[in-house]
């Protein structure tokens, strides 16, 4: 291998959960992430993570979906394997419900609902059980007969790491409703706490550095506080084509600075260098401030 060349970034998948019951309109929920993670420690991101071995098993979590594996890969592009495409869907799911208990799936033809508190306890030894390795989510899926709700998450966009970042990830973000019956727990292990929030809400707390957001979720943050609603968020993600995001990392007066497509300085930026003075013309990006990321979005200079 050469050790020139930067790491191959790993599939993972990210679900943005929206609840619309709020006074102020929607919310989405965010976790925070343990002071000690490997990735975005200390940060509030969206609940997510890599795809598993078994998230890719046609013979086992596939045959539970009401998504077929051919339309999860026309949906992300085809140029996946219809099982590996699907496998983004199935991920999506089990990593929502490691990280918060929430669990987007069907029982007996009904939604399935926590509410009832026999029922919650056994699906939280489920997860106790998850987490500590001792079952499988094919496993759970298949005992409890489930039919988990890959028909009602939409794609909504992908973000490729820039490839100096220490750990690279090529992530497709999903969003979808709260359940009824369901609340969020965090899992007091890779997140240490469970946050709703609006986006401009979540946005003006990064600001203000009451908390810290990743740039992939500062990012999504501002398109879902331009959408607005539930309603609107979810009929972008099934009219949009999602193009790959690649950002490149530069330097910028000493400081580091994500650079996105539509940045005039993007197309001649060389990542993991500095850059010199930037040109005039639009801004797409996000600045390391004292306080975490800052975007910097603008159409002319």
């Amino acid at each position: 291998m050469d050790q020139s060349l930067p790491p191959a970034p790993v599939d993972s998948a990210t679900l943005i959960l929206l609840r619309e019951d709020a006074p102020g309109g929607m919310e989405v929920l965010l976790v925070e992430r343990h002071a000690e993670s490997r990735a975005f420690a200390g940060a509030h991101v969206f609940p997510g993570g890599c795809i598993d071995p078994g998230d890719c098993d046609p013979l086992s979590l596939q045959a539970y979906t009401r998504l077929i594996p051919q339309a999860a890969a026309a949906r992300l592009g085809g140029d996946l394997p219809p099982p590996a495409a699907l496998a983004f869907w199935i991920a999506a799911i089990r990593e929502l419900f490691e990280e918060t208990g929430i669990l987007l799936a069907s029982q007996g033809g009904r939604p399935l609902d926590l509410a009832d508190p026999a029922r919650r306890t056994r699906f939280q030894e489920h997860r106790a059980a998850l987490l500590g390795a001792h079952l499988t989510f094919a496993d759970l899926v298949s005992s409890e007969r489930l039919r988990l709700a890959t028909d009602e998450i939409e794609y909504f966009g992908r973000l490729i790491t820039p490839v100096h970042a220490p750990r690279r990830y090529d992530t497709r973000f999903f969003v979808g409703r709260l359940p009824l019956g369901q609340e969020p727990v965090h899992d007091r292990r890779e997140t240490i706490a469970a946050l709703w929030s609006r986006p401009a809400e979540a946005l003006e707390k990064a600001r203000s550095g009451a908390i810290l957001l990743a740039p992939p979720t500062l990012r999504m943050l501002e398109e879902l506080r331009d959408l607005g609603s539930t309603a609107n968020v979810l009929r972008e993600a099934r009219n949009r084509c999602a193009a790959p995001i690649l950002p490149k990392l530069v330097e910028v007066a000493g400081r580091p600075v994500i650079l996105y497509p539509g940045d005039a300085d993007y197309a001649r930026a060389v990542p993991g260098q500095p850059l010199p003075e930037s040109m005039p013309g639009p801004r797409d990006r996000a600045v390391m401030d004292g306080t975490g990321w800052r975007s910097v979005r603008s159409r002319l200079d």
